[in-house]
């Protein structure tokens, strides 16, 4: 997913496409997605899984669809990097910030 800036009521917002390895779970997903939707301005939305073949280790959800401020505080990142980080080696298309404090 290529990161793409819109004007939603004057606010700049970028799409980033967050995935984990390992995978995690759906319901870790949907947790995951609640906690950053919890941050002013930010919108996650659960990316279905496309293969074919079910597996019960793999996980049914693809990744997360992430939509938040081009403006977003040096502190909210912060918070965000350890919610993301909370549940795992997350990666982000196009990258999000550095997974360093």
């Amino acid at each position: 997913m290529s990161q793409s800036d819109t004007a939603t009521s004057n606010l700049m917002v970028s799409q980033y496409h967050i995935t984990y390895q390992p995978e995690i779970s759906l319901a870790m997903y949907r947790e995951l997605a609640a906690h950053l939707e919890q941050m002013p301005g930010v919108n996650a939305t659960l990316i279905s899984q496309k293969s074919e073949v079910f597996s019960y280790l793999g996980s049914q959800v693809a990744g997360l669809a992430l939509s938040l401020p081009t403006n977003l505080s040096s502190s909210n990142q912060g918070i965000m990097r350890g919610i993301l980080g909370h549940y795992g080696m997350w990666y982000a298309e196009p990258p999000l910030f550095s997974h360093s404090s």
